[in-house]
């Protein structure tokens, strides 16, 4: 055992080595990340088959075997491939629900808590607050959980936990190579890309999903792209080469856009959409905050979400599981205008106490059958009330406009959502609708988001902080902010000042410390405002003077052409809130606060007066706009 051991460290050691050297070499930096690419996308590819089988072998024992219920399938253009003689035990389904989501609670707050309910949130809080740092359990106890609660019935999508797959793949090799931190968050990213990309047999919406969902507003991770497209290209060949083949996941005719009079209906589905993903988004979370307040252990809440969903799925089994074949059946039109309005109005309750009673799965798949059925039935009543002009053919492009649409609007990612949809269905033809559709979802909807951990933009992101931070501050030295600033020089103290007087000084400044400075004009010391308050509490008549005070060590100083973000550094470093500044000739040249920072970046944004170049930069060619 140690000397497998020792090899594996070994291993490590030499790709940590070669990692290093390629960074100085482009060529190679760029194979590195063509080789991570394919490495994350393989393993998202495999997940996703392996997650696939997993959920067939659970509804096998669950649904099959137990009661007897047999789902629509897609792949059978809604058929449900169930014998003749197959009659579901209706009274059984709602035990097999509760126990899929008793064994996924144990399995998921006993060995992994952070993989409770969807999978791709975790993962952009990941990204954002951990550093892109990801548990190596976490992805194969999502896997099971998923797969089970997936599997007995619960309402839930692939989606999470196969983004969870690729994600926590890309976090752990690069936290096994040692790789920096923005590299892992990046490789985090395109491991949500690689398997959104496999289990939808959608790379180019993968890619995008991946550098989209982080962020709440239009931004995106744009550094990740690039890695994001190979990892997702690859994810989605080895899924569909070796498992699912590379049919469109549903089965659709060739829809084409050509009549412009119907965008008129297709943005009045847009506004219903988002009023309809904002209720999703609320109920979901009203949900969430019951579950997070009832007194049990959380191994068993998802247990009782599961009785919620079979108690519906007693009498409407129509919510049960992922839902595709729902929506094939939807898009052949043989659902009627009632089953689409209770399937999307239910799948919404279902999916919310799968998820937020702590159960395991993800919320696009249901989302996606959600806005599916919802604008079947928009669509449905557009063509009974006018005929005319909203033929029966029109329904069908209804529905897949509606699966992108409510996505879109629900988790602020409106470019994927319709290229989803577009790679799904393997047509284009709707892609205006679609595009009118998303846009409207996404404004209209507000700025609530399934997906909580969501950041607005890049510039909220703490993965972005320190570039945000940084580059205002580097336009700016330490002697533009003294020039605003009247008070910015504190009087100088001499070494054999007595304290009374020192006192006085103290008593009639606005600054915390004063600098000590002999004779020469020589900096030698620094006295502090606390030191000077508990000698005057405790004993006023001291004899001591400056420079039995002062401290001599370690001063906090800067320069006067430092630029702020040195300053700012300093600040953190040293511990204080102001700065001794040395000239140019290393005499003493004021004292720069840490609030005197702050208020001229405010003012340089306000205002052009700041924004030229700093007066006495050492960098004022950079610092110029």
């Amino acid at each position: 055992m140690s000397y497998i051991k020792n090899s594996f460290i070994r291993l490590r050691t030499n790709l940590k080595r070669k990692i290093i050297r390629f960074q100085d070499n482009s060529i190679f930096y760029f194979s590195r990340w063509i080789f991570f690419g394919v490495l994350i996308g393989i393993i998202a590819g495999v997940g996703a088959i392996v997650f696939n089988a997993l959920i067939r072998f659970f509804r096998f024992i669950f649904q099959v075997s137990m009661v007897h219920y047999y789902s629509p399938r897609p792949e059978l253009m809604g058929q449900t491939g169930a014998p003749p003689d197959a009659h579901p035990i209706r009274w059984a389904i709602p035990l097999i629900i509760m126990l899929g989501g008793l064994i996924s609670g144990l399995l998921v707050y006993t060995f992994a808590p952070e993989a409770e309910g969807h999978g791709t949130d975790a993962a952009i809080d990941a990204f954002h607050n951990k550093e892109g740092y990801i548990r190596g359990r976490v992805p194969i106890i999502k896997t099971l959980a998923s797969a089970v609660t997936l599997g007995s019935g619960g309402s839930g999508g692939r989606e999470g936990p196969v983004a969870q797959i690729g994600a926590g793949f890309g976090s752990v090799l690069a936290t096994y190579l040692g790789l920096p931190v923005p590299d892992r968050r990046t490789m985090l990213v395109a491991g949500i890309g690689a398997g959104i990309g496999a289990i939808f047999k959608s790379p180019l919406a993968g890619a995008m999903f991946g550098v989209e969902v982080l962020y709440s507003e239009m931004d995106f991770e744009g550094g990740a792209l690039m890695l994001a497209i190979i990892a997702s290209i690859v994810g989605y060949s080895v899924y569909a080469y070796f498992y699912a083949g590379f049919n469109p996941v549903v089965r659709t005719p060739m829809f084409t856009f050509s009549r412009p009079v119907i965008l008129v209906f297709y943005a009045i589905l847009g506004v219903f959409l988002a009023f309809a993903g904002n209720f999703y988004v609320r109920f979901f979370y009203f949900i969430h905050d019951i579950f997070k307040k009832i007194k049990i252990k959380p191994h068993f809440k998802p247990m009782l979400g599961g009785a919620a969903v079979g108690g519906i799925a007693y009498f409407f089994p129509e919510i049960m599981g992922v839902g595709y074949g729902w929506l094939q059946l939807a898009v052949l039109g043989k659902l009627t205008i009632i089953t689409l309005i209770l399937l999307g109005f239910f799948k919404i309750v279902a999916t919310s106490f799968t998820i937020s009673s702590g159960g395991s799965a993800g919320v696009y798949a249901p989302s996606l059958v959600i806005g599916g059925a919802l604008g079947g039935a928009i669509g449905g009543i557009f063509h009974i009330l006018l005929p005319h002009l909203i033929y029966a053919s029109d329904i069908a492009p209804f529905v897949l406009i509606g699966m992108g649409g409510f996505f879109a609007g629900a988790a602020k990612t409106p470019i994927s959502s319709l290229l989803m949809v577009s790679e799904m269905t393997g047509s284009y033809g709707l892609l205006p609708p679609l595009m009118l559709v998303s846009a409207i979802t996404f404004i209209v909807s507000g700025k609530r988001s399934i997906y909580r951990s969501q950041k607005r933009n890049r510039m909220e992101s703490p993965a972005h902080f320190k570039d945000y931070l940084i580059k205002p501050l580097q336009r700016y030295s330490v002697s533009d902010v003294l020039e605003k600033e009247s008070a910015g020089r504190a009087k100088a103290i001499e070494p054999d000042m007595p304290l009374y007087e020192i006192i006085k000084i103290f008593f009639n400044s606005n600054f915390f410390i004063h600098p000590v400075i002999d004779e020469t004009g020589k900096i030698v010391g620094i006295i502090k405002y606390d030191k000077v308050k508990n000698l005057m509490m405790t004993s006023p008549d001291d004899s001591r003077t400056a420079k039995d005070l002062m401290e001599s060590s370690n001063l906090p100083k800067i320069k006067l052409t430092d630029t702020l973000d040195i300053a700012v550094h300093n600040f953190f470093r040293k511990n204080t809130d102001e700065l001794i500044v040395i000239d140019k000739e290393g005499g003493y040249g004021g004292v720069l606060r840490k609030r005197d920072v702050v208020l001229a970046i405010e003012e340089g944004q306000k205002s052009p007066s700041l924004s030229g170049t700093p007066s006495g930069s050492v960098n004022a060619e950079k610092a110029s706009p």
